[in-house]
């Protein structure tokens, strides 16, 4: 039995995908294969597709972190799922196919009101913004949180769980229309980082008092600006490098100047200040699945009761063409929320 699937050929711009059939996978010891109905696209994906990320396959090879749809088989040992039974959840690699396997314990069962493509946008940005705000920014009510990337998928996440929890939100983007989004949304300080330098911005609202908590995966300088906006006893959680992605191809030159740019932290300075570095990489956090189990079950548990609601941006279809549109959506700066491929 084949299936279809879609493979990144060669690192570099979104062309690179290429539609191919494969053999379809069975479902080992411990583990399910799902038929895909929704695969989440990230900007982890285009680091992935571009090179830039570590501990990624070698092309040719089918990338996708997340997936939600039926389950197609259960292998040995499984207990609780079975064929047929909507479930959504991560896969180290092989998303964009019609047919994913992924170990039992990283699957979660989704009730009939929460669609495929809803819970395949839950996995990978709910669960890093809630251990980046609450496991290692240890958030609380009436807090100040600063979110880079407010609009994206991860920074929509953190606003709904910061908001939850009680904070004051900072938050950056880089127009006007989602700047209006964040008002929407809640946020109590929205800023177009184009038009305004966000750390003066954030100085002149609050003075000298500064930040409680600091979200960032952009890196480079605005990492460091955000740093100097901690008050005593405040959090830095860096989790991804985007400022070392100009454009849809691959720059080797940009990577080096994010990489240049972005500060290294010594023990003895973050003494001085009172304050904490964090750094977080959810496909890295091996030997805790039971806090991911925990954590994912609560979110879905509150995506069900309405407290959250995952923001689509917009969905693709799951082929070749369709990743590649995403990509480029994505690398436009165009998403307020996430992206997917979808049946």
């Amino acid at each position: 039995m084949g299936m279809r699937s879609i493979v990144l050929s060669k690192h570099g711009p979104p062309e690179r995908f290429v539609e191919r059939d494969a053999e379809a996978p069975s479902a080992g010891a411990g583990e399910l294969v799902l038929s895909v109905r929704a695969s989440g696209v990230n900007f982890a994906d285009i680091l992935q597709r571009l090179g830039f990320y570590a501990n990624a396959d070698k092309p040719p090879y089918v990338m996708g972190f997340e997936v939600a749809g039926d389950v197609a088989q259960v292998g040995a040992g499984v207990e609780g799922f079975a064929v047929g039974d909507r479930v959504v959840g991560m896969v180290r690699a092989g998303g964009y196919a019609e047919l994913a396997r992924l170990p039992a314990g990283a699957a979660f069962g989704i009730p009939d009101s929460i669609s495929y493509v809803q819970a395949a946008a839950l996995p990978v940005n709910y669960l890093t913004a809630w251990f980046c705000l609450f496991d290692m920014g240890h958030l609380k009510r009436g807090e100040k949180v600063l979110i880079q990337g407010g609009a994206g998928g991860v920074g929509t996440a953190a606003i709904q769980l910061a908001r939850e929890a009680g904070a004051v939100i900072f938050a950056t983007v880089g127009s006007d229309e989602k700047v209006a989004y964040l008002r929407e949304a809640g946020v109590d300080h929205p800023i177009n980082y184009t038009t305004v330098k966000f750390d003066a911005e954030v100085r002149e609202r609050i003075g000298e008092r500064g930040l409680d908590l600091v979200l960032d995966a952009v890196g480079g300088d605005t990492l460091r600006r955000g740093y100097e906006l901690l008050a005593p006893l405040g959090r830095l959680v860096s989790y991804g490098l985007s400022d070392a992605v100009a454009g849809p191809r691959r720059s080797l030159l940009k990577l080096a100047r994010a990489w240049w740019k972005t500060p290294r932290f010594r023990p003895l300075s973050l003494i001085d200040r009172n304050v904490g570095v964090w750094g977080f990489h959810l496909a890295l956090l091996r030997g805790r699945e039971d806090r991911i189990a925990a954590a994912m079950r609560e979110i879905v548990q509150r995506v069900e009761a309405g407290q959250l609601k995952p923001v689509i941006a917009r969905t693709f279809p799951l082929t070749a063409r369709g990743a590649a549109d995403a990509h480029r959506f994505i690398h436009e700066r165009r998403n307020i929320g996430k992206v997917l491929l979808c049946e």
